[in-house]
């Protein structure tokens, strides 16, 4: 039998209550909008494996050989989506859609800027800048629709800076720093969908 400390045993009573004070129509509507937001991730996640893809293609070597190319940096600029378990399990509603809020964003920015860079590096391929412009515009969405949750939860709304530029002062770092845009932009997904699973335990239909 598995024994729980008293902190565990708190973490997992909060990570699956559902908070009272809302009333019964703010409750479906927000469980309405969180389901669609898990939709909407699902697709994402696919999309995103299909960018990173497409970009280590056209990026010339070492791009595209795992074994002669470092791990791309993480980006400082976002929230981590690569928190323990314990921090992620003591977050609030309201934290966790803060920084999805902030992370999508920031990332919708930085997405729009690789797309920038590789209209210079790579002007022909076309399939990549219109996938890094899709993913842009789908990152504006999937904020809109945190956006959402949060007002009907009526969580307050962070005031996020301007997004800050991105270090690339050659052509070998901004394809660097773009590949670590297309995959922090993935784990972010992969990030988000674990905090819609527990809003929508939390919020069900």
């Amino acid at each position: 039998m598995e024994v729980l400390t008293g902190k565990e045993r708190r973490s997992r009573q909060e990570f699956g209550s559902r908070p009272t004070r809302l009333s019964s129509a703010q409750s479906k509507e927000a469980a309405k909008k969180i389901e669609q937001i898990s939709k909407q991730v699902l697709m994402l996640i696919n999309n995103s494996q299909e960018l990173l893809q497409k970009y280590l293609k056209y990026q010339g070597s070492p791009f595209g050989q795992p074994d002669l190319l470092p791990e791309p940096k993480k980006l400082t600029e976002l929230p981590s989506p690569d928190l323990s378990k314990d921090v992620w399990l003591s977050l609030s509603d309201s934290e966790r859609l803060r920084q999805n809020y902030v992370a999508y964003t920031f990332l919708t920015d930085f997405l729009s800027e690789v797309k920038s860079w590789q209209e210079d590096l790579n002007p022909n391929a076309s399939d990549l800048l219109e996938l890094l412009e899709k993913s842009a515009k789908q990152a504006l969405g999937l904020r809109s629709n945190v956006a959402s949750v949060m007002k009907i939860l009526s969580f307050p709304m962070p005031l996020v800076p301007p997004s800050p530029a991105l270090d690339a002062s050659t052509a070998f770092r901004k394809k660097l720093k773009g590949w670590s845009v297309c995959q922090q932009y993935q784990d972010w997904l992969h990030r988000t969908q674990r905090d819609i699973t527990v809003l929508m335990q939390r919020y069900p239909l």
